[in-house]
């Protein structure tokens, strides 16, 4: 029917934007894809979509003075999806959290 049609559409354009590097508009699909299963009952399949959620990751970069000279560090949010990312960088990440509630 025509949640099938639906469901191919969230897939293109999950491709396009994972091959587009753009992880917030990927986010924002997949929250609205998931809805839509979830909205289904019977007929979603939410799982499948709550699969391809990313993991939101707290990191630091270097941020650079006028004159090229670091001065200080930015914190920043960023995704990593399970299917674009390294799973081993994935486990180390989940062992660094497990350790730092344990050392509080």
């Amino acid at each position: 029917g025509d949640f099938q049609r639906a469901r191919e559409v969230y897939k293109r354009a999950d491709t396009a934007l994972k091959e587009a590097e753009d992880k917030e508009g990927r986010v924002l699909l997949l929250e609205g894809w998931l809805a839509m299963e979830e909205g289904l009952g019977d007929n979603g399949k939410p799982d499948e979509v709550k699969s391809k959620q990313p993991k939101h990751v707290k990191k630091k970069r270097p941020l650079l003075a006028e004159d090229g000279s670091q001065s200080g560090w930015e914190e920043y949010f960023d995704y990593i999806f399970p299917d674009d990312a390294n799973p081993q960088a994935l486990k180390i990440l989940e062992m660094a959290h497990k350790w730092k509630k344990q050392k509080v």
